[in-house]
C-alpha cells in the first residue's frame, strides 16, 4: 500500500472523527468559555496526551486484547461511561451553584494541571476511542507497517487534534463570545451536564 495514500487515509478519517463533537468539544469549549484561554489550552494538551496514548495502544494492536478478554472492554467502557456521567453530574450541581464571585478565576499551577487531567481523562474515558483507533490502523496500515510509519501516523493524529481543539479554544475564548458565555454559564454548564450524562449512559448501556 502506498504510503501517500496510507497517510491520506488517516488524515481524513481522523480528522472527520476530531471535529464531530463529542465529550472532547464540550469540555474544551466550556473550559475556554468559563476560565480562560490558558485553561482551554491545557485541557487540549491533556486531550492530545490520551490520543497519543491510545493510539499507541492502537498500534500494537489493542483491539486484539479486548477480544481475547471482553471484560477488559467491558470494564473499561463501565468505568469511562462512569466519569462522564460523574462530570455530567457535577456540571449540572455546579450550574446551580455558581456565582458572580466565580467570574475571575485565578488562574495557577494547579488549576492548570487539573485542566490537563480533565482533557486527559475525558479523552481515556471513552474505550470506543480505542477501537475506532485500532480499526482505523486496521484498514489503513499496511500488512507489515514499521515502526516509523507508525510514529509518523500517531504524530500527525496528535497534530490534527491539536490544532482542531487549540481552534476552539481560540473561538470560545475570544471576548465578546467568552463574555455572552459567561453571561448564559448556567445553562452552558447545564446542557454541558447532560451531554456528558447521555454519552457516559450510552456507554454503560452498551457495556453487555
Amino acid at each position: 500500500m502506498n504510503l501517500t495514500f496510507t497517510l491520506l487515509t488517516v488524515i481524513s478519517i481522523w480528522s472527520i472523527a476530531v471535529i464531530t463533537p463529542g465529550p472532547n468539544f464540550f469540555i474544551t469549549a466550556q473550559t475556554s468559555a468559563m476560565n480562560s484561554r490558558l485553561a482551554g489550552i491545557f485541557v487540549v494538551l491533556g486531550t492530545c496526551t490520551g490520543t497519543i496514548i491510545w493510539s499507541i495502544a492502537g498500534y500494537f494492536g489493542i483491539a486484539y486484547l479486548f477480544v481475547i478478554a471482553p471484560w477488559i472492554y467491558i470494564t473499561l467502557k463501565v468505568a469511562g461511561g462512569s466519569y462522564l456521567f460523574y462530570l455530567g453530574i457535577k456540571l449540572i450541581v455546579r450550574s446551580y451553584k455558581h456565582s458572580s464571585n466565580e467570574d475571575n478565576p485565578k488562574i495557577n499551577s494547579q488549576s492548570l494541571v487539573k485542566n490537563w487531567q480533565s482533557g486527559l481523562i475525558t479523552n481515556l474515558a471513552n474505550p470506543k476511542t480505542a477501537m475506532f483507533i485500532t480499526s482505523l490502523f486496521a484498514s489503513a496500515l499496511p500488512k507489515e507497517p514499521t515502526i516509523m510509519i507508525g510514529m509518523i501516523i500517531v504524530t500527525l493524529m496528535v497534530l490534527i487534534s491539536l490544532t482542531w481543539y487549540s481552534f476552539i479554544v481560540f473561538i470560545f475564548s475570544f471576548e465578546k463570545l467568552g463574555s455572552y458565555f459567561k453571561s448564559i454559564q448556567k445553562k452552558v454548564e447545564g446542557f454541558a451536564g447532560i451531554i456528558f450524562i447521555a454519552f457516559g449512559a450510552k456507554l454503560v448501556s452498551k457495556s453487555n
